[in-house]
């Protein structure tokens, strides 16, 4: 699935972040794009809106769509998007703002063959989101976000999602992202 996270300094802008987990959203602490890779700024007619991701995955994002359906705006690399900030989905982390989340990260395990060149980081379910989120400073090596139980059912911080098993939360996840307008593709 695809979705969208809003580029703070540029309200039309969104950094678009692929998953297959959607269950780890709600634990999403930064976004994390390849150093070295171009990203480009989309102007996608269809929505009406601009979109980031890296260039390489365009003809994945846009498989069967022209160039009448999106204008590429600008081009620049992913150092360029380092600390960008963005509107996180779930506001349950929001006290670790202070910390230097929600921003754009630049680590070299973001891969261009599958995804959108931006990956959402949930440093508590994934070692290279975790490592990437130490080394960033913006958490410690024993604080990262947890907020399942033993039974891996989501913790009361996670309200939305309370006391469901994490797997059946991915569709109940999915379905408050399309309310909130922010599942761009539900693959």
């Amino acid at each position: 699935m695809y979705i969208t996270f809003p580029w703070v300094e540029d309200n039309d802008t969104k950094f678009v972040a692929w998953t297959t987990t959607p269950w780890t959203l709600p634990s999403n602490l930064a976004l994390v794009v390849h150093p070295d890779f171009d990203y480009v700024k989309v102007f996608d007619k269809t929505h009406n809106t601009h979109f980031v991701f890296a260039e390489c995955r365009l003809t994945e994002l846009y498989h069967g769509k022209t160039a009448k359906d999106y204008e590429i705006k600008s081009k620049f690399k992913g150092t360029e998007l380092a600390g960008k900030e963005y509107i996180p989905l779930f506001d349950y982390f929001h006290d670790r703002k202070a910390d230097g989340c929600f921003r754009v990260l630049v680590d070299p395990y973001v891969t261009s063959d599958t995804g959108t060149g931006v990956v959402h980081a949930a440093p508590g379910f994934g070692a290279d989101d975790y490592r990437a989120c130490v080394k960033a400073g913006i958490i410690r090596p024993d604080n990262p976000p947890v907020p399942i139980d033993e039974n891996g059912r989501f913790l009361p911080i996670i309200k939305d999602f309370a006391g469901l098993p994490v797997k059946e939360a991915d569709k109940e996840v999915r379905k408050l992202l399309r309310h909130n307008g922010r599942l761009l593709i539900d693959s």
